[in-house]
């Protein structure tokens, strides 16, 4: 190879290198559930956002450990894309302990424009304490647009989600992806219904995605008793998917 030809490649080399790194950074914003230590918002502005919807058997809120998964995931992301050289960051919608209603929460998502959105819950069976499972909500299609590209994005979250809370409880599975339509009188998530206020965000995937039942007794043994360690690795997986996810979009 001549030194000219030579000379060529290296600047080419090199301005391929300063596109990639003056690309805007890929973004995925995070939700997580709940916060505070009152209600946001009103179901009359369809803004409503609870400060805590369940609790573990041992005491533990929700409104706690999706904080707390949600930190992990968002710095496990940018240590993914750090590793990888690639432009992905991770932005919440709070990142301590209050609770911004969903107009609040739909304006920082619309402010990212993310690759993709999820909002972290753990769910409840409102006293029987019987259920497993890893479980994704979306939008329904009536008035949802892009319902089958979030169905998509919720089934595949799951999935990693599942994957990891079995290791430490083997008989919990995947649930199949339901809609909000039986919120609310079937008005659906106040979320959803913000988010689908911001046009720019009709295309972008978006889901719930409740995590495990936090009122069974096997889940606050196997992964709730030993959160700090269980819940680096969930937000491994979770972070992982969620960011192959994002740049493939």
């Amino acid at each position: 190879m001549g030194p000219i030809r030579a000379a060529f490649i290296a600047l080419g080399a090199l301005a391929f290198a300063c596109r990639a790194l003056a690309a805007p950074p890929v973004t995925i914003v995070i939700d997580p559930g709940h916060g505070g230590r009152a209600d946001s918002g009103s179901m009359v502005a369809r803004t409503l956002s609870a400060s805590n919807n369940a609790t573990s058997p041992s005491g533990l809120r929700e409104k706690d450990l999706t904080l707390e998964l949600s930190r992990l995931v968002a710095a496990r992301v940018e240590q993914i894309a750090r590793e990888r050289g690639t432009p992905v960051r991770a932005v919440l919608t709070r990142a301590d302990d209050t609770n911004p209603d969903f107009a609040r929460r739909a304006q920082t998502c619309a402010d990212a424009a993310p690759a993709c959105i999820v909002s972290l819950h753990f769910n409840a069976t409102g006293g029987s304490a019987k259920a497993l499972g890893s479980l994704a909500m979306t939008a329904a299609a009536a008035r949802n647009p892009n319902f089958e590209a979030d169905r998509a994005f919720a089934t595949g979250l799951t999935a990693a989600c599942s994957a990891a809370v079995r290791q430490f409880l083997p008989d919990s599975r995947p649930r199949a992806p339901i809609t909000d339509g039986h919120l609310h009188g079937g008005q659906g998530s106040n979320f959803f219904f913000q988010l689908a206020r911001h046009p720019a965000l009709a295309r972008t995937p978006k889901c719930f995605l409740e995590v495990e039942f936090i009122d069974h007794p096997a889940v606050q043994r196997g992964l709730l008793d030993r959160h700090d360690d269980t819940f680096p690795i969930l937000a491994s997986a979770l972070a992982k998917h969620l960011v192959e996810f994002a740049l493939s979009r």
